[in-house]
């Protein structure tokens, strides 16, 4: 504090109490240093807030999964925290670093009381990151649609770490209050926080006993929510009385931190328990889906999803009606159904909750595959991915046409559709999706003109029209005719719809070419050549080979 602060601060109090319970007078000093602490604090805090607010808003994803925005919030307060820890250390050694520590000696402002006035100054940076979590959950559901539910235990999670590292350096400087000690104190966070962020603590109750880890599928319960909020509620609490008891200890301080360490003890064993019955009804769920699916129909679609997925069936309701809307009349496969299940990509992320998903997880990942049952079979992870959607739009579109939906659920095998127009016309419906499914086809174009050149091959090789886990087309189109579906893309929809209704009979042959179609619809005859190896922009080619040409 400076000299004027100090005086402030001297006025607030009256001779020294001893040991005891806190008086009113040492409240009244409390609450001064506070004031004056919390100014400092909040200069310290806006910039790492306002880079955590930047950091939680702009995504542009068309959906957002709200148990998974709930659960990583708190990555975004991880700076602020931080910067709340250093600031609270720094500003309870000031004193020590100007050489002026002496001269509280000389006040009636009690050192316990000084120290609870910091500690209640960590409130303003708490709840500036009460405030940074709100509105990014707020700007998330403006900006795409919301599906599942907010875990409140989970959004105050953030909140209570930028409270727990403002304790936390209050007491470290009453213990050390060296320079370097709350800069030494990040640094072994970030160790611990980066090494339990790794496979090797994946099963493992352990890596709940940090105070951040990332999350996993947003429809599988992770851990005790409540019980890891109560834990840091309860690391909290022993900072703060640590700090105070460091000038003395009470009875009522002991009392204090022994519930505490207690509270801290008891939630630390309840989060460790991986929550197996909630992974136990998923997998019953996922072994007979049909026993708890809900069908509907919509415009001549059959969809059936989950209960808990309905938010995401709408959203994909949304898609197919985009490629309808860009679709012959007399084309429109009938009848059409849009059956959830899970997929590969469901079980990218799934961590410990593999062990118990039995029905789904213990086969091969290579066989986990969409059916060849004439249905589209979105996945529950839905939305994030840049092909995903284009993904399902291109599948409506090889159905539509006459093609693979999926590859073979056998032999994984995709048919080579090479210079075939109907592809063409697979992917131009496919890219109607929606807007990021546009985007997502330009993305595939300018992945496989990139690696042709570093891989040494020739740019007419095959390209796999999507690559995302398991969501693949049932076929493959070279680079030429990926750029012409992109190039029609970039046409009047109306326009190119029109034509293809005009001469559908003729594009949907399997003998008709895409440099046919192009003269057809008025753009650029692509120059091709002999594919040779299928391009897979998103995962592991294995999955995926060359079959036969299509017929």
């Amino acid at each position: 504090m400076s000299a004027t602060e100090t005086a402030a601060v001297q006025q607030e109090a009256p001779p020294t109490p001893g040991l005891g319970a806190p008086t009113s007078s040492e409240w009244r000093v409390a609450r001064a240093v506070a004031r004056i602490e919390a100014r400092h604090l909040l200069r310290a805090a806006i910039v790492p807030a306002g880079l955590g607010l930047l950091m939680s808003v702009g995504g542009g994803d068309d959906v957002v999964e709200l148990p998974s925005a709930s659960f990583n919030s708190a990555f975004n307060l991880l700076l602020l925290a931080a910067v709340t820890l250093v600031a609270s250390h720094r500003a309870v050694t000031r004193a020590r670093r100007d050489g002026s520590e002496e001269l509280f000696a000389t006040t009636a402002a009690p050192a316990r009381a000084r120290t609870g006035g910091h500690l209640l100054a960590v409130m303003v940076p708490t709840m500036l990151g009460v405030v940074v979590t709100a509105v990014s959950v707020a700007a998330l559901v403006s900006q795409a649609k919301p599906v599942g539910e907010l875990v409140w235990s989970e959004l105050a999670v953030g909140p209570v770490l930028v409270a727990g590292a403002g304790c936390l350096g209050v007491l470290l400087a009453r213990l050390w209050p060296q320079p370097f000690t709350p800069y030494l104190a990040c640094f072994l966070i970030a160790v611990a926080e980066l090494g339990v962020n790794t496979p090797v603590f994946a099963g493992s109750g352990l890596r709940w006993l940090v105070f951040w880890v990332e999350g996993t599928l947003w429809w599988l319960l992770p851990r005790h929510s409540a019980a890891h909020l109560v834990y840091l509620l309860g690391l909290v609490a022993m900072a703060a009385v640590g700090a105070v008891v460091r000038h003395g200890l009470t009875r009522r301080l002991a009392g204090v931190g022994a519930l505490a360490v207690a509270v801290t003890v008891v939630a630390a064993g309840v989060q460790m328990r991986q929550p197996q019955d909630h992974w136990r009804a998923a997998d019953a769920m996922f072994a007979a889906p049909e026993s708890v699916q809900r069908c509907w129909g919509r415009d001549g679609v059959r969809y059936c999803a989950f209960p808990r997925f309905r938010d995401v069936m709408a959203h994909v309701e949304g898609l197919v009606a985009s490629v309808r809307a860009v679709t012959p009349e007399e084309a429109w496969p009938s009848p059409l159904a849009v059956t959830q299940r899970v997929t590969a990509l469901d079980l990218e992320y799934a961590g410990p909750a593999a062990d118990v998903l039995s029905h789904v997880v213990d086969m091969p990942r290579g066989r986990v595959r969409q059916p060849d049952d004439g249905e589209l079979h979105p996945a529950l992870e839905f939305g994030w991915s840049t092909v995903q959607e284009l993904g399902l739009g291109v599948q409506l579109g090889a159905k539509t046409v006459g093609l693979p939906v999926v590859p073979d659920p056998r032999t994984g095998e995709v048919c080579l559709a090479v210079g075939q127009a109907r592809a063409v016309v697979a992917l131009w419906l496919g890219g109607h999706a929606s807007d990021d499914a546009g985007d997502g086809l330009a993305w595939l174009v300018e992945r496989a003109s990139e690696a042709p050149a570093a891989r040494g091959r020739p740019l007419h090789d095959a390209v796999l029209p999507i690559a995302d886990v398991d969501v693949y087309g049932g076929f493959v189109v070279s680079l030429d005719d990926a750029r012409l579906a992109l190039e029609l893309l970039r046409r009047d929809s109306s326009d190119v719809t029109a034509r293809l209704a005009e001469h559908w009979d003729v594009v949907s042959r399997p003998t008709t070419t895409s440099a046919e179609l192009a003269q057809l619809a008025g753009v650029p005859v692509p120059v091709g050549g002999a594919p040779r190896a299928p391009f897979v922009a998103h995962m592991d080619p294995d999955l995926v080979r060359l079959g036969v040409p299509c017929r």
